[in-house]
């Protein structure tokens, strides 16, 4: 969701930040660690085949990747804050060569963080995946476990996303593709059949918990399965350069969703994607509301976008985004004149979360303008993002600058972003990151 930021549920100090960036197109310290892509972005690719890879899954050729990092964080209205992370990525065949057709999939990343002046300290540990992955041939594939899906072909914001809302628990960089894949998975059963033109997907993920739980060690089910859901996917290839996809998605107690996905190249370099889901629901801010103070009504979210690559590895993107469930000026009314107990947002108690909290902020326009350059000199690369809040009139804006040396990985990011403070106003606010990761 591209909206101001505010504090979640883990991660006190730190805000969760609505900008985005090209994902995948080089090794993140912040990110899930994985190899160092060519020009063309990973994100990009997956359009290009939507059928076979509709959701994150890094392309590595190590079984075992750990990242180790070190972090500060300088703000200019909070505390500075000090991390360390141990990052943990597994994929194995399950019984070694005797059967290839399963594999075992463990992903792990653990974030201690000090606070301002060592006063106080805190660890949240992030259990993205853990999950049994069968192929008994022709096209199958059978998961069981937690398993981290992504669904969607747009990069700032993305509207049939279903089972990712409200499963970020640790808050590390401002990059979008970070969030996305340092979340949890959902507990599900998936079954996949795929063909030379067509692909389906079924998913089942029952309900484990009631509300999300923000004690460090948690493995946080109220907030990954907080209730009984289905999700059908199916693409079909119409022509090499067309393979829509459509979703449906039901979860209990609530109207079913229909979703859209949509890619075409136009020429060589450039790319236009649209992604689209509707359904009847209320605005995003209420659904912790008794049904009886819920707007129920059909609401449609939609990205839509073109992005044109060079051959010197500068990607450069224009996205707009319509969010039908958000409308910031109304929640904040809302949220002005009601009484102070009626709240607990940004304050880490069980229950609220990072997504609920960016809920009363979301912007119901938006558009992006980026340009991202990899290797503009020397192992270099430069992201720079500027996004405009048509509903409130606002600029957010974010930089980086990272530098590849082997195995190390050093990055110094800028951003400006908006959150909603305690006193339920909307702040400026910037900060500084400066990070080394390590990869083993």
């Amino acid at each position: 969701m591209t909206a101001a930021v505010m504090p979640g549920q883990a991660n006190e100090s730190e805000l969760l930040v609505v900008l985005t960036k090209m994902p995948g197109t080089t090794v993140e310290a912040a990110n899930a660690p994985s190899e160092k892509a060519g020009n063309m972005p990973d994100a990009t690719l997956a359009a290009l085949d939507l059928a076979d890879h509709t959701e994150f899954a890094p392309v590595t050729k190590k079984r075992l990747i750990v990242l180790v990092e070190a972090a500060s964080v300088l703000n200019e209205s909070a505390s500075n804050v000090q991390r360390g992370s141990l990052d943990l990525r597994w994929d194995t065949p399950l019984m070694g060569r005797l059967a290839d057709n399963w594999h075992l999939v463990f992903s792990d990343r653990f974030d201690g963080r000090v606070y301002s002046g060592l006063s106080e300290s805190r660890g949240v540990n992030t259990l993205r995946e853990a999950y049994v992955t069968y192929q008994p041939g022709y096209g199958m594939s059978i998961d069981v476990g937690r398993v981290n899906t992504r669904y969607g072909v747009a990069f700032g914001y993305n509207p049939t996303d279903f089972l990712g809302r409200g499963t970020v628990r640790s808050v590390i960089s401002a990059d979008p593709e970070s969030l996305r894949n340092n979340r949890l998975g959902n507990a599900m059963v998936r079954l996949q059949q795929t063909s030379d033109k067509s692909a389906i997907t079924l998913i089942a993920s029952p309900k484990l918990g009631d509300h999300p739980d923000d004690s460090g060690g948690s493995l946080d089910w109220g907030a990954s399965n907080p209730r009984n859901r289905v999700l059908l996917a199916g693409s079909y290839r119409f022509a090499d350069n067309l393979n829509p996809q459509w979703l449906l998605f039901l979860e209990e107690g609530r109207s079913l969703q229909l979703g859209f996905n949509f890619s075409r190249v136009l020429s060589r370099s450039t790319l236009l994607y649209t992604e689209w889901a509707g359904g009847r629901q209320p605005l995003d801010w209420q659904t912790s509301l008794p049904a009886s103070q819920q707007d129920i009504a059909w609401r449609n979210r939609v990205a839509t976008g073109v992005t044109w690559t060079s051959e010197k590895g500068l990607t450069l993107r224009l996205e707009g985004q319509y969010d039908g469930s958000a409308d910031n000026e109304r929640a904040l009314s809302v949220l002005a004149a009601a009484p102070a107990y009626a709240m607990s947002l940004g304050n880490g108690s069980a229950g609220s979360s990072a997504q609920q909290a960016l809920d009363w902020v979301a912007p119901r326009r938006s558009v992006l303008v980026q340009g991202y350059w990899t290797n503009v000199f020397d192992q270099y690369d430069l992201n720079l993002i500027w996004q405009r809040d048509l509903q409130r009139q606002r600029n957010m804006g974010f930089a980086e600058l990272r530098r590849h040396i082997g195995p190390v990985d050093l990055a110094l990011q800028w951003q400006r972003i908006y959150r909603l403070g305690l006193d339920r106003q909307i702040h400026a606010d910037q900060r500084w990151q400066v990070s080394c990761g390590y990869y083993f």
